[in-house]
């Protein structure tokens, strides 16, 4: 089966392919493209509560990815603590986008506002916590009302089959919410002090935003470079955008 998919993707690399029928393909000449970036955009990301395997690009409903590496030497948590299996609900549904691109620089800004998002993954915590021994795993799900992420993709041309391409050097993000509510299941035994901890985190969201951040906001920003990049590998710049040479 893993061999299977890396000869899909394989194919898929070496194979130059149209924008998707159901996807907007914008006229960089005309003086309202960003306005038709951002309409387009939000539609295609509409359309991924199914993957769209031909094009590289995974169901974002949910959206899925193992784990997000920490800055070095950076934790939130003094003692063992690791998260895995990331899934991110309601990516889909999107109340706003303003998406821009600049030829000149190469770079394309993407702002989407969500109504909600819920993040659930896995955590396995070992050590202790002031005085109190931590041996426990379970569920953290985290709802986050109201976000907004802004993603600025840093792109280069390249010449693959005499065609010109785009990839993704580099890619920066940032995250704004109007609340955040946190819980972890199982983290204490006693249920009375387990409630307590998970309504004092939600109660100090924006510090806990703010060391994510600070720690894990790189290695997911990184996790949408590749999504994007992985698309851009199969579609030519001319198929991209229309008024392209």
């Amino acid at each position: 089966m893993k061999l299977l998919l890396l000869l899909v993707i394989w194919v898929n690399t070496c194979t130059s392919l149209t924008l998707p029928s159901t996807f907007t393909k914008c006229d960089k000449r005309k003086p309202d493209f960003n306005e038709c970036l951002s309409k387009a955009v939000q539609n295609a990301i509409s359309q991924l509560s199914k993957p769209m395997e031909k094009y590289n690009l995974p169901s974002f409903e949910p959206f899925k990815f193992a784990s997000l590496t920490p800055k070095s030497g950076q934790q939130i948590w003094s003692s063992s603590i690791t998260f895995k299996n990331y899934r991110i609900y309601g990516r889909t549904k999107i109340n706003s986008s303003k998406v821009n691109m600049n030829f000149e620089d190469n770079t394309l800004r993407v702002e989407l506002s969500n109504p909600e998002l819920r993040y659930e993954f896995d955590y396995q915590a070992k050590g202790k916590m002031l005085i109190l021994p931590l041996d426990a795993a379970g569920l953290v799900t985290v709802i986050s009302k109201n976000p907004t992420y802004t993603i600025k993709f840093t792109l280069e041309e390249y010449l693959k089959n005499n065609k010109k391409y785009l990839r993704v050097s580099s890619t920066n993000m940032m995250i704004k919410a109007e609340s955040i509510a946190i819980n972890y299941e199982n983290l204490f035994e006693d249920k009375v002090l387990n409630d307590a901890f998970n309504r004092e985190l939600s109660k100090n969201w924006k510090l806990i935003h703010a060391n994510f951040d600070a720690i894990y906001m790189e290695s997911y920003a990184k996790v949408y470079g590749d999504v994007f990049n992985n698309f851009l590998q199969v579609v030519p710049l001319m198929d991209l955008f229309a008024g392209i040479q």
